[in-house]
């Protein structure tokens, strides 16, 4: 029998290369859900769901039949805290009860992503940050993940819903949404080659972060729901952080456009100025190493959002199998 793979949130950042990851694993049948009417992403079947609805999570569970779920629905910090929590927490709580139901004896893995964003200051004060680092999130988006994930780990894992969480840094790559920093200034740099501004707007560019390719994170996710242990939760991150100036510097430079970088202003008392993770444990357990240079992510990242852009010349992207 196939196995057959479902993805939430298929159609965000994550999700699409999820699913081009997913299409190189033998005798499988790829399925995805999200809020959307139709799927932007290639699918072997797809079905529109609300998490929050409990009876359309019962008819897209029916439908799906799944063995592996991978969970990357959610929203990104920027909404109301009760909206995060209705969505991320409560949307979750949902997904779970229905397969549990759902199992009827049968094993269903489950992965659930969590975020950097749970640790907080305190979790990040020792570098590099481990998988067992404590978590006091201070934003409303890290306080709804580590809520998430507190209640994915909380749940027996002697059950036939088996539950793995990962916790990953920041993911770049082609396709990267501009609500993320480096999604943001390839969306500005893709503007300068159209001649329409001469400079970059950005925030802090002292800070540094853990930057991981979105196709090695799509590797380590699947690894880690096949053969994660089951209450356990798994760094995904490349183990050093980069300035993001740094980075922005070399965007430029990938895009061959002329500009003025203004930055609004430099890091608080309040920001992390550095922070990057230990992915030991999941290199351990399935022998997972990230493959992609950061310079590749830029490199492609920068195709991606600019290929339309008059005498920009595509280089060749990395395969996902």
């Amino acid at each position: 029998m196939p196995t057959r793979y479902l993805i939430t949130g298929v159609n965000g950042f994550t999700g699409r290369h999820l699913a081009e990851r997913l299409k190189c694993e033998a005798n499988g049948v790829v399925l995805g859900t999200g809020r959307r009417a139709n799927s932007t992403v290639a699918l072997d079947g797809y079905f529109s769901c609300d998490l929050t609805d409990p009876h359309r999570v019962a008819e897209m569970i029916d439908w799906a039949c799944p063995d592996i779920v991978f969970h990357l629905a959610g929203l990104l910090g920027g909404a109301p805290h009760d909206e995060l929590m209705r969505v991320n927490v409560a949307g979750f709580e949902n997904l779970c009860d229905e397969l549990a139901s759902h199992s009827a004896g049968r094993t269903i893995r489950l992965l659930a992503l969590g975020s950097a964003a749970e640790l907080g200051s305190s979790g990040a004060a020792r570098l590099p940050v481990t998988d067992d680092a404590p978590c006091q999130p201070e934003t409303p988006y890290g306080k709804s993940k580590h809520a998430m994930i507190r209640y994915a780990l909380g749940r027996p894992t002697d059950s036939p819903l088996q539950i793995v969480a990962v916790r990953p840094f920041n993911l770049v790559g082609p396709g990267l949404d501009a609500r993320m920093a480096l999604g943001n200034f390839a969306r500005q740099l893709a503007a300068a080659r159209r001649g329409e501004t001469d400079t970059i707007s950005c925030g802090a560019l002292n800070t540094r972060r853990d930057y991981l390719d979105v196709r090695d994170a799509a590797d380590a996710y699947v690894l880690a729901a096949v053969r994660g242990i089951p209450g356990q939760i798994y760094n995904v991150c490349s183990g050093h952080s980069s300035r993001i100036g740094d980075l922005l510097l070399q965007m430029i430079d990938l895009a061959n456009v002329r500009v003025r970088v203004v930055e609004s202003a430099a890091a608080g008392p309040a920001d992390l100025l550095d922070i990057y993770g230990n992915a030991g444990k999941l290199t351990r357990l399935t022998g997972w190493q990230p493959t992609i240079p950061l310079a590749t992510s830029l490199r492609e990242l920068i195709e991606s959002t600019c290929e339309r852009s008059p005498g920009f010349n595509r280089a060749p992207t990395s395969s996902m199998c």
